[in-house]
C-alpha cells in the first residue's frame, strides 16, 4: 500500500491501525518513506512480533513525498487506518473518527490514573493503576478541592496502593496526584472513601435497573426473549440474585423507597388499549402470561419492598409461562429449562424471610413447580463437559453474539445445580417432603464430577463462562461450608487450586484476571464485563475457605480490583455504564453507545452497565477497537450477587 503526498511533508509519527474486532493486529509489516527521490526503510519501520491493533512508529523525517506499507508474508492483511502526524507528540487517535478506531486519544505526556471513579470502602483494598508511570513515581492522596497531602507513597509495577488510607467516614471527595520523571503531573477523577460505599452507592441503582428492565410492565412494553426481564434468559439468575441481596441486609432492602405500583401495573396491562410490542423474539404468549400473573396469582402486600415485588414478578411470571427459548442461537429448544426451575428454588428456600409480604398460595405454587420439574437438576448436565466447549479459534468468524458460543455465552456454568439442590434438601426437610436425601446426594455427586473433570488451567472452565462463573466456585464453597461432613474428598483443595490459577493470571498492572497465560486478556470476541461483575462474589467466597493467608488476602484484593475495573480501573480509563442515570460519582462513562430502540431497550433503564475493554485494549491500548457495547440484565443479576457477597463478607456472615 502506497500513500503519496501532494507536496513534501515532515513526519514525526505514523500510527498503523490493523486487525479486526478482538483479533490481533498485523504481526509484521514494513513502512518505508520516500524522500528526495529515494526510498528509505528505517529500523523503526521494520515491525515484527506485533499484536496491537494500533502501532505507533516514531520518526523524525523531512521532505517526505510518499510512504509505503508492505506485508512481508503473502497473506491477507486488514488495514483500518494509517494516520500521519508532523508532531511526534500528537496523541494517538487525534483527528480520527469511526466506530472501529476506538475512542479519543489519551495523553501520554502526563501520568494517567485509572481507578474506581465512585470510590472505595474504608476497610478494603484501595489500589489504582498508573499505566505510564515508572517505578518510584510519587503519589499523594489529597482532598479533591486541593489541600495538603493526606497520604503519600510510590508507584510500583504501575500500581499505587493506598489501602492504609482510612479517613473518618464522611462524604468528602479525594483525588490521587501522581508526579515525577518526564511526565506531567496527573490528577485522578474524584472518589470517596466510606465504610459502606457499595451499599450506599450501588444497591439502589442495581434494584432500579431490575425495576426498569422488567418485560411488559417496565420502561418498555416488550419482552425480548420471552422471560420476566427484557433480554432475560433461563440462565440469568435474576431471582436468586434478588433473594441473596435481600438476605444480605433485609433492613436496607425494607428501607428503600417504594416505586412499584402493583395495582397500577395491573390496571395498565389489563386495559384493552394496552399496546404490547410483540415485534421481538419470544413474544408469543407473553402478554397472556402477564395478564394471568395479575389475575390468577394473589398479589404481594402493598407495602412490600420493591425487591420483594420483583421476586414475586419473576417467579410468578414463570409460573404462568415457564417454557422459554434463548433467542441468541441456543441449540436447546423452547422448554422448561432446569435453570428456570432452580431459580424458583431460591424463593421457596427463603420463604421464612419473604412470607410477611407474599401470600402462602404463592409459596405452594412455587414449591409444587420445583418438585414437579426437578428431575433434570439431579443430573450432571452434558453442557458442563469441556468436550462440548468451543475453542477460541472456533469463534474467529461469524456473529460474535449468537450461536452455540459455548461456554463463552455463559449458558451452562458447571455446578449451577449444586446450591439449588441443597436448598431443596432444606425445603424438603422443613416441609417433610418425600426423599429429601436425593437433593443433597445430587449436589455431592455434581461437586465430585467437577473435582474429577474440570482443569482450572483451561480458562474455558472458569472465566470462559462469562457472567455465569459465579454459579461454580460459590456453589462449591456453599457445599463445603454448610455440609462439611457430606462434602466430597478434595473439595477444599479444588477451590484452592482455582484461587491459585486466578492469582497467577492476575499478576499484572490491573490486578485483573486474564483469560489465559498467552495473549488473551478477556474472553474471545464477546463483551466481558459480566465476568468482572461476578468476580467479587467468586473471589470472596473462595477466600472464606482458603487456609493460605497470602492467597486468602489476594482473593480479597481481587474481589475489589474487579469491581474497580467496572467503574474505571481499566485501559479505557472509563466506567462500564454508558448512561449515568441512577449512578452517582461517575465522571467518565463508557464512550461507546449501543443504538437506541434495540433488543432490551436498556437506554430506558437506570443503573445499566454496558461494556468494558477487550483484549485489544490491554495492557494499555485505549485507542483500540471496542467490544459490543450493549448491557444485559444477566449482568445486572451478577452484580446484585456480588453486592450481596460483599455485604456478607463485610458483616462476616454468609448466604
Amino acid at each position: 500500500m502506497e500513500i503519496r503526498f501532494t507536496w513534501p511533508v515532515s513526519i514525526g509519527a505514523v500510527d498503523v491501525y490493523s486487525g479486526w474486532e478482538d483479533q490481533p493486529g498485523l504481526a509484521g509489516f514494513d513502512v518505508s518513506f520516500e524522500s528526495d527521490g529515494m526510498w528509505h526503510l528505517p529500523e523503526v519501520g521494520k515491525v515484527r512480533g506485533n499484536a496491537n491493533t494500533v502501532r505507533r512508529l516514531s520518526v523524525s523525517l523531512e521532505r517526505v513525498t510518499a510512504l509505503k506499507l508492505v506485508v512481508p508474508e503473502k497473506s491477507p492483511a486488514r488495514i483500518r487506518e494509517i494516520a500521519v502526524y508532523a508532531d511526534g507528540k500528537t496523541a494517538m487517535g487525534s483527528g480520527l473518527t469511526g466506530d472501529r478506531l476506538g475512542a479519543g486519544p489519551v495523553d501520554r505526556n502526563v501520568h494517567q490514573i485509572a481507578l474506581n471513579q465512585v470510590g472505595f470502602e474504608t476497610a478494603r483494598a484501595k489500589r489504582f493503576t498508573a499505566p505510564l508511570s515508572p517505578d518510584g513515581s510519587s503519589f499523594i492522596v489529597r482532598a479533591a478541592r486541593s489541600g495538603d497531602a493526606l497520604y503519600q507513597s510510590e508507584i510500583h509495577g504501575n500500581i499505587g496502593d493506598f489501602s492504609d488510607f482510612k479517613p473518618v467516614d464522611s462524604t468528602a471527595e479525594y483525588v490521587i496526584e501522581v508526579g515525577g520523571g518526564k511526565l506531567g503531573t496527573g490528577v485522578s477523577d474524584p472518589f470517596r472513601v466510606q465504610d459502606d460505599l457499595y451499599q450506599d452507592f450501588f444497591w439502589q441503582p442495581a434494584v432500579d435497573f431490575l425495576i426498569d428492565s422488567r418485560s411488559v410492565i417496565g420502561t418498555h412494553p416488550s419482552a425480548y426473549g420471552g422471560c420476566p426481564w427484557r433480554d432475560g434468559t433461563y440462565y440469568d439468575a435474576i431471582i436468586p440474585s434478588l433473594v441473596l441481596l435481600q438476605r444480605a441486609d433485609p433492613a436496607r432492602i425494607e428501607a428503600m423507597p417504594r416505586q412499584i405500583d402493583w395495582e397500577g401495573d395491573k390496571k395498565r396491562v389489563l386495559d384493552p388499549a394496552f399496546k404490547f410490542d410483540a415485534n421481538n423474539p419470544g413474544s408469543e404468549g407473553v402478554l397472556d402470561a402477564a395478564r394471568k400473573y395479575f389475575t390468577e396469582l394473589e398479589p404481594p402486600k402493598p407495602d412490600a419492598p420493591d425487591l420483594v415485588k420483583l421476586i414475586h414478578w419473576g417467579a410468578g411470571y414463570y409460573l404462568e409461562n415457564p417454557a422459554t427459548k434463548d433467542p441468541s442461537g441456543d441449540p436447546d429448544p423452547r422448554e422448561i429449562h432446569p435453570q428456570t426451575v432452580e431459580q424458583l428454588a431460591y424463593v421457596v428456600w427463603a420463604w421464612p424471610q419473604l412470607e410477611k409480604w407474599l401470600p402462602r398460595s404463592f409459596y405452594d405454587k412455587c414449591r409444587s413447580f420445583c418438585v414437579e420439574n426437578w428431575d433434570r437438576s439431579l443430573e450432571v448436565s452434558k453442557w458442563w463437559d469441556p468436550a462440548t466447549y468451543l475453542t477460541p479459534e472456533d469463534l474467529a468468524e461469524g456473529n460474535p453474539h449468537a450461536g452455540l458460543l459455548h461456554p463463552y455465552k455463559g449458558r451452562h456454568a458447571p455446578g449451577h445445580s449444586i446450591v439449588p439442590n441443597l436448598l431443596m434438601y432444606e425445603v424438603a426437610k422443613r416441609d417433610r417432603l418425600a426423599n429429601p436425601d436425593q437433593y443433597v446426594n445430587a449436589a455431592v455427586k455434581q461437586a465430585e464430577w467437577i473435582i474429577k473433570n474440570l482443569d482450572w488451567s483451561d480458562p474455558r472452565t472458569t472465566k470462559g463462562h462469562r457472567m455465569s462463573e459465579h454459579r461454580t466456585i460459590p456453589n462449591l464453597v456453599w457445599l463445603l461450608q454448610r455440609y462439611p461432613d457430606s462434602a466430597p474428598a478434595g473439595l477444599k483443595e479444588k477451590i484452592t487450586a482455582w484461587a491459585e490459577v486466578a492469582a497467577k493470571r492476575s499478576n499484572n498492572l490491573w490486578d485483573f484476571r486474564r483469560f489465559n497465560d498467552d495473549k488473551a486478556w478477556t474472553i474471545p470476541k464477546l463483551n466481558d464485563v459480566g465476568n468482572w461483575l461476578g468476580t467479587p462474589a467468586i473471589a470472596l467466597s473462595a477466600s472464606w475457605v482458603i487456609d493460605d493467608p497470602k492467597l486468602k488476602a489476594r482473593m480479597r484484593e481481587l474481589a475489589v480490583s474487579h469491581a474497580d475495573a467496572v467503574f474505571g480501573r481499566n485501559p479505557r480509563l472509563a466506567a462500564a455504564p454508558q448512561r449515568l442515570e441512577g449512578f452517582t460519582g461517575i465522571e467518565r462513562p463508557w464512550p461507546k453507545k449501543f443504538p437506541d430502540n434495540h433488543c432490551a431497550r436498556l437506554e430506558l433503564c437506570r443503573g445499566s452497565i454496558s461494556s468494558g475493554p477487550g483484549s485489544e485494549m490491554f495492557p494499555f491500548n485505549p485507542e483500540s477497537a471496542y467490544r459490543h457495547a450493549e448491557g444485559w440484565v444477566n449482568y445486572g443479576a451478577t452484580w446484585c450477587i456480588s453486592l450481596a457477597y460483599l455485604e456478607f463478607d463485610r458483616m462476616k456472615t454468609r448466604p
